[in-house]
C-alpha cells in the first residue's frame, strides 16, 4: 500500500490542495533524502510521485513532509 504513515495525515490535510482532493507535498527520508512532487490524495494515500511510473521509495521511511 502507499499510505502515508498516519502520524503525518493531520499535517498534510492542512496544507492547501494541489487539485481535487490531492496535495502535492516533498518528503524527507530517514537516509537524508528529499524527494519533491509527491502527490498526496485525501491525505494519505500517495498517488504519484513527479513523473515516475510507480512510488520509488518506502513510505514508512518518511520522517518528515513539507508543502
Amino acid at each position: 500500500m502507499n499510505e502515508i504513515p498516519s502520524k503525518f495525515e493531520d499535517e498534510i490535510s492542512q496544507f492547501p490542495e494541489h487539485s481535487y482532493g490531492v496535495t502535492r507535498i516533498s518528503v524527507l527520508l530517514e537516509d537524508g533524502k528529499r524527494i519533491n512532487d509527491v502527490f498526496v490524495a485525501w491525505g494519505k494515500e500517495i498517488v504519484r510521485v513527479g513523473t515516475s511510473k510507480t512510488i520509488p521509495f518506502d513510505p514508512e521511511k518518511i520522517i518528515e513532509v513539507k508543502y
